[in-house]
């Protein structure tokens, strides 16, 4: 009997240590690979990034920045969610994705990369506009 409440104890106590030591988290990543809906924070980092924009000057890079991300039970306006957009056809095409935006949406843009912050210039915010940001 005593065998057994120890093993079973050592059991208890080896799946306890095993939940929790689990895998941490990955990190938000720092590049954006092409089109789609990332979550700022959880997919992605915060930042300035930059894309080489549209390889086909027939097409441009549409971007937003979201406060929200709409679910199926969000009727009306599809445009009330967005913080800033810009559809442009010039290269390269630069954002600022920021802490408090919820999400980041591209499409026709190419893959964007975190850009180092500029050096603090003393005027309006890390080195000037972005984007739509006005």
């Amino acid at each position: 009997m005593r065998a057994s409440t120890l093993a079973i104890a050592g059991a208890v106590a080896s799946a306890a240590t095993l939940l929790a030591s689990g895998t941490a988290a990955a990190a938000p990543a720092t590049s954006i690979p092409g089109d789609g809906l990332y979550r700022v924070g959880v997919d992605i980092t915060p930042g300035i990034y930059q894309s080489a924009g549209p390889t086909d000057p027939a097409h441009a890079c549409f971007w937003e920045r979201l406060w929200k991300i709409p679910g199926p039970q969000d009727h009306g306006d599809p445009n009330q969610y967005i913080v800033a957009s810009d559809l442009t056809k010039h290269t390269p095409v630069r954002v600022m994705i920021k802490s408090t935006d919820v999400a980041f949406k591209a499409t026709g843009c190419g893959r964007w990369v975190l850009m180092p912050p500029p050096p603090n210039t003393g005027s309006y915010g890390p080195g000037g506009l972005f984007g739509s940001e006005y």
